[in-house]
């Protein structure tokens, strides 16, 4: 099995080459995506896998210039103990409006079972709204965020 460092490791490494079954092989089913934002397009914490990839990722992707965008530039993990790992991830390009998209992530990830079970993401959210959300409605969470 994997310890939690591999796995969130593997979750880059999935990302930077587009490996479908690897990011699969990562994220548990119940997988939650927290997103610590009062009012954003993405806000709460959306629930499972399967929203995930079908909901969210694609809600995000259709925002972005994707032959002119790297999702996973670089990415450091910076701490990691028996419950949390947390890593910094630099995402950069165009999005679709034109605007440069250089965010900065960071990511707090937990693991059970051999998988990532939960993410939350802080990001820069004013430069989220004005390159990607400006007239994109919001994804409805499953439930507020949460610690």
């Amino acid at each position: 099995m994997r310890t939690d460092r591999e796995l969130v490791e593997d979750f880059y490494k999935s990302i930077i080459e587009g490996d479908m079954d690897l990011y699969s092989s990562v994220i548990h089913d119940d997988f939650e995506l927290s997103m610590p934002v009062r009012d954003g397009v993405l806000s709460g914490t959306y629930a499972g896998k399967a929203r995930l990839v079908g909901e969210v990722f694609p809600h995000v992707v259709a925002q972005l210039d994707n032959d002119n965008f790297t999702f996973c530039k670089n990415f450091k993990i910076m701490s990691q103990d028996g419950n949390c790992t947390v890593a910094i991830c630099e995402a950069e390009g165009l999005a679709a409006s034109g605007e440069r998209y250089d965010q900065i992530y960071a990511h707090f990830f937990n693991c059970k079972d051999g998988q990532i079970v939960r993410l939350i993401e802080f990001s820069d959210t004013g430069l989220a709204d004005r390159a990607l959300w400006k007239d994109v409605p919001k994804l409805k969470p499953d439930s507020e965020f949460t610690y």
